[in-house]
């Protein structure tokens, strides 16, 4: 089975869920072989919100970048730096 989670994207996040929201894309999907981090956002503000669902992404075997536009891109080096 497959799980996509939504780390960020441009979709105002639930109120009161304490979950920030920015013009950009992150998502998590975790299979039965591993994870896989797909994309960054616009900053690192996907580390945040991982962390407030309580999402470990240092199990993260791979981070696939679909594109290089700044809103897919823009978290990868605060990604590297914490992992």
């Amino acid at each position: 089975m497959v799980k996509i989670t939504v780390l960020i994207d441009n979709t105002p996040a639930p109120q009161g869920s304490g979950l920030l929201s920015e013009h950009g894309l992150s998502m998590l999907v975790e299979t039965p072989q591993g994870a896989v981090l797909v994309d960054t956002g616009a900053s690192d503000v996907f580390l945040e919100n991982a962390s407030k669902m309580g999402l470990d992404l240092s199990g993260a075997r791979f981070c696939f970048i679909s594109h290089g536009h700044s809103d897919h891109t823009g978290g990868l080096r605060g990604f590297m730096e914490r992992y």
